[in-house]
């Protein structure tokens, strides 16, 4: 209650006080506030509502920031997430290339086991085997490593035989008589034997050596061979070619397949212009046939 004059016995007071009391329904104590002066109460109540205010704003700022927090936090999760999905991405890509790349190699692995087992084959080894795999691959690649020096040599010697080897013909033209016997043209009765072959081509048609070698005739010889060069191919092996218009080389000189040693010509016991072609082994006369492996055109 408030008020400003209290009359008790006959007394009056001032009184300028504000009180709130509060009872029980039913038990307990009486709770009693007072305040002096109402200026003090609009403070208080003025006080509570801006600590309330106070405390409201600190709650907005704490949750705002606390929002800010997250939604950063947020932020930087899906900024992971968009990088996960891009390195994935990048994975996937790598991945595929590598498996492209293997898939080619193990291509380029069949290819080469197919290659080893062809020059095992060439070089009589017996490390054949169904397996494709790189490291048997790589066994047989040592394997033919090893044997590299001996193999190399073998090439050499090879390819050294094959520059001697007289296979092919010293000139190009039809073959007008062939190794063995024939009729004779000369008396057109009976046969005789021919150990050579008979081309017939046109005078001064240059005639090569068949085969490296060394010349070890060159001239006319007599027996009607006319004008003749014989060149000595080694591993036993000469070669011949006669009835020659002229002779370009000499006794000695070193000559290359290919290289031109006379020009034909129709010289010795001829029916007309050829080149009378022969091969010598450990010399005995041999068909030059099984030597020749690039016919010309008009050859058998």
């Amino acid at each position: 209650m408030t008020g400003r004059h209290w009359q008790k016995g006959g007394s009056t007071i001032a009184r300028e006080d504000l009180r709130i009391v509060v009872f029980p329904e039913r038990s307990g104590s009486v709770r009693e506030w007072r305040w002096q002066d109402r200026h003090r109460l609009w403070l208080s109540i003025a006080s509570a509502g801006a600590a309330l205010l106070v405390s409201a704003v600190v709650f907005l700022l704490v949750t705002a920031y606390q929002d800010i927090a997250t939604t950063n936090h947020l932020r930087k999760e899906l900024a992971a997430s968009a990088k996960v999905r891009v390195d994935n991405r990048t994975l996937r890509e790598q991945l595929a290339k590598a498996q492209h790349e293997n898939s080619m190699a193990l291509t380029q692995v069949t290819a080469m086991t197919t290659d080893i087992q062809h020059v095992e084959r060439e070089l009589g080894m017996h490390f054949q085997t169904g397996d494709t795999g790189l490291g048997n691959v790589l066994s047989r690649l040592n394997a033919l490593h090893e044997q590299l020096p001996a193999v190399l040599a073998a090439a050499k010697t090879r390819d050294t035989f094959l520059q001697y080897r007289p296979d092919m013909l010293p000139v190009q033209g039809p073959i007008t008589s062939w190794y063995g016997w024939r009729p004779n043209p000369f008396t057109n009765t009976g046969s005789e034997w021919h150990p050579g072959l008979d081309i017939a081509v046109p005078m001064y048609t240059p005639v090569v050596s068949v085969g490296a070698g060394v010349v070890t005739y060159a001239g006319w010889k007599p027996g009607g061979y006319g004008y003749y060069v014989q060149v000595n191919n080694g591993y036993g092996i000469s070669s011949f070619v006669s009835h020659n218009s002229s002779v370009l080389v000499h006794v000695g000189q070193h000559v290359r397949r290919g290289q031109e040693i006379a020009l034909s010509g129709s010289t010795g016991r001829s029916t007309g212009p050829h080149v009378y072609f022969g091969i010598l082994v450990n010399g005995a006369s041999t068909n030059p046939w099984p030597f020749i492996h690039d016919s010309p055109p008009g050859v058998k």
